[in-house]
């Protein structure tokens, strides 16, 4: 990979020297080599500081929405699964394409840093990484540590459909094969929940919602809720005033109401990035409740999954003459 990021870098200073961008949205080093932390290249000194390596997890489509206002062009680094996060945004028409660079990644899986780190000591000094096709290889100061894939990977990786991307001007380094498990079941842990009873599947959520903040992080790392005014935020809807949807209060039942609602906002529209649980502050799995609405929309409606396509029209927003039940 140390390939590819010397051409992320090379590719990132080029456009901001021939002034075809203000900036290049991507990764640069955090505390360690584990950490890496969004970051907006304005230079070609700047850019020199961009990496790409197998912790670089964190989706970057959602930055453009604070620049959807100035007159700019920016590019974007993206991933495969960020490719269709990308997608949802241009499809909401949320920001538009002509402003936009997009820089392609192809990506043979992201590492789970908490696994990793359960190996590693967390005070190990971390030095290189190296994709070796199967596994990775970490360099540490402690010597070097190999990681197969199909044990170390995020889940969603396991899972993926899509690791190059979708949308891109230009892909960065060679395309890689899919490190998705052949022949796997995308929705064998929703369908774990599924088999539960109906109390004892209730309970597992309450005991989950009943730890959330409401800190709204998950609301704000996600492509699919990028409305201009949030419903969560208005405190009487304009259009049904003397309501209030939601209060607050953290409490089980309040929690349990945000995310049931924001669930059902992004039925048809989520794009299975796992941004949601990635950013929770206290691991509620929240990308199994998102799941659940993909797999039902699938098996009702054959909608197989979303953010495909810059032009595609969102599950609950289209209507066709062969819908199965008619309008009355």
């Amino acid at each position: 990979m140390k390939q590819s990021a010397d051409e992320v870098r090379r590719e990132a200073a080029k456009l901001i020297k021939e002034e075809r961008v203000k900036y290049v949205i991507g990764y640069a080093p955090g505390t360690d080599l584990a950490r890496v932390m969004p970051f907006f290249a304005s230079s070609v000194r700047q850019a020199a500081r961009l990496t790409w390596n197998p912790f670089c997890v964190p989706s970057l489509v959602k930055y453009l929405l604070d620049h959807r206002y100035a007159d700019t062009r920016l590019a974007v680094f993206i991933k495969g699964c960020d490719s269709r996060g990308l997608n949802r945004i241009l499809s909401d028409r949320q920001f538009p394409r002509e402003r936009l660079v997009a820089l392609g990644l192809p990506c043979g899986g992201m590492l789970d840093r908490a696994k990793v780190l359960a190996v590693v000591a967390p005070d190990t000094e971390l030095v290189a990484v190296e994709d070796w096709g199967d596994g990775y290889v970490l360099t540490t100061g402690r010597g070097a540590f190999e990681f197969p894939k199909r044990d170390y990977l995020l889940a969603k990786c396991l899972e993926c459909e899509h690791n190059v991307p979708l949308t891109a001007d230009r892909l960065i380094g060679p395309v890689v094969p899919s490190p998705a498990v052949p022949g796997g079941d995308r929705f064998a842990a929703v369908k774990r929940l599924e088999s539960l009873e109906p109390a004892a599947r209730s309970a597992f959520w309450e005991r989950r919602f009943a730890r959330c903040l409401r800190c709204y992080a998950c609301r704000n790392a996600c492509p699919a809720c990028n409305c201009k005014e949030c419903s969560f935020e208005q405190a009487v809807p304009g259009w049904q005033q003397g309501a209030c949807w939601i209060s607050k209060r953290t409490n089980p039942g309040q929690n349990g109401f945000f995310h049931l609602m924001r669930m059902m906002h992004v039925a048809g529209r989520c794009v299975d990035c796992g941004e949601c649980g990635r950013v929770c502050p206290v691991s509620i799995p929240l990308r199994e409740l998102y799941r659940k609405v993909q797999k039902d929309a699938q098996e009702l409606f054959g909608w197989a999954a979303a953010g495909v396509s810059p032009e595609e029209t969102p599950l609950l927003s289209r209507y066709e003459e062969a819908d199965p039940d008619e309008f009355k």
